[in-house]
């Protein structure tokens, strides 16, 4: 779903005909209010030697889409063993990911703004909701899924031990919110590379500043699962990123555009809580206290993470689209020697798309 439900309404109203009546109707003057008030912002500010608009401004796009998560934890478990002289540290290794989720998509859009019927085929997420807005100058996105379709493995370093993690065994969550900042918005446009309602007609590339909000749930419902990340039942994390990097459009030829951006982010703060299991009398423990809340700490952390894009298209005669994008967010917390975590969002994107 894009941006405006109700602009793509009023735009339906006047390229229907709507013009033809005698009189004019309220709705047709604000429609027709906005025709203007979008046609004059599409090249507004622009250097139209680099960055120019589609001549058909109605495009009908079809997408499938493949996302998936996935999540790498480590945590240093004490372990009374029956026959040793005291407790023995084990360390805990796990490996999980979520189903992969496959989404059909059909839209129509008029200069950008429009709406889009999906059609979720792999429901590798129970749920799922994702947002973007790419402006020459601002725009980033919005990602939510949550899924208890998850495949993994559990093991111990330096011993026999392995189980596999099976699908309803625990839940995880994503909530992410990326932002970006473009210094050069005049010759480089994020539109062109992403959302394709713009064109870039020579390469250049900009300097970008990042922002990402992130947070993580992780819900245990198996019992070894539980002991290995630590006697954690539930563990919450919220991130805060802070960083900068660097856009690229490259043109070879004529309306092929292939674009690369990496903005490296430097974690700012975190904010972490658990629900732990309580002690008992089965010879397990954990190297952190029952009464602990936050396992990462709440002070700023020398830790980066990653908003990377890529995205090939091509467009003929100003009415056929086709190309491939990719979304990958990484985010880590924690030592490695000690409580980790790092987790992995990516999605990639197949299209094509006829205007007219």
């Amino acid at each position: 779903m894009k941006r405006s439900v109700l602009a793509l309404l009023l735009l339906c109203l006047v390229t229907g005909g709507a013009f033809s009546q005698k009189k004019e109707t309220f709705i047709v003057k604000k429609a027709g209010q906005l025709v203007d008030y979008l046609s004059e912002r599409k090249l507004k500010g622009l250097d139209t030697n680099y960055v120019g608009a589609p001549k058909k401004n109605w495009t009908i796009l079809f997408n499938t889409y493949v996302s998936r998560m996935d999540f790498d934890l480590r945590s240093n478990v004490l372990e009374e063993e029956e026959f040793s002289e005291g407790p023995k540290m084990n360390r805990s290794v796990i490996d999980m990911h979520s189903k992969s989720d496959k989404v059909l998509s059909l839209g129509l859009y008029y200069m950008g703004y429009g709406l889009a019927y999906s059609q979720n085929l792999g429901k590798g997420f129970a749920k799922s909701m994702s947002l973007s807005l790419y402006s020459p100058k601002i725009g980033g996105e919005i990602r939510y899924h949550s899924t208890k379709n998850i495949k993994g493995t559990m093991d111990m370093e330096g011993s026999d031990f392995k189980m596999k993690l099976l699908g309803g065994e625990a839940k995880m969550e994503n909530l992410i919110l990326n932002a970006y900042y473009v210094f050069n918005p005049k010759k480089f446009s994020y539109a062109s590379a992403m959302n394709y309602f713009a064109l870039q007609k020579k390469s250049a590339g900009s300097v970008l500043a990042g922002f990402s909000a992130h947070r993580t749930r992780l819900t245990s419902y198996e019992g070894w699962l539980s002991y290995m990340l630590g006697r954690v039942n539930r563990l919450k994390i919220n991130q805060f990123s802070i960083g900068a990097g660097y856009g690229y459009n490259w043109v070879p030829v004529t309306g092929l555009t292939v674009h690369v951006s990496e903005v490296p982010l430097l974690l700012i703060t975190t904010r972490s809580s658990t629900n732990m299991k309580s002690s008992g009398n089965d010879g397990w423990d954990s190297t952190q206290k029952l009464g602990q809340k936050d396992l990462f700490g709440n002070k700023a952390r020398f830790s980066f993470s990653h908003m990377f894009r890529v995205s090939v298209s091509y467009q003929m005669k100003d009415r056929y689209l086709v190309g491939a994008s990719c979304l990958y967010n990484y985010y880590r917390v924690g030592k490695p020697s000690q409580y980790f975590m790092s987790n992995e969002d990516w999605s990639i994107r197949l299209f094509v798309g006829y205007r007219f």
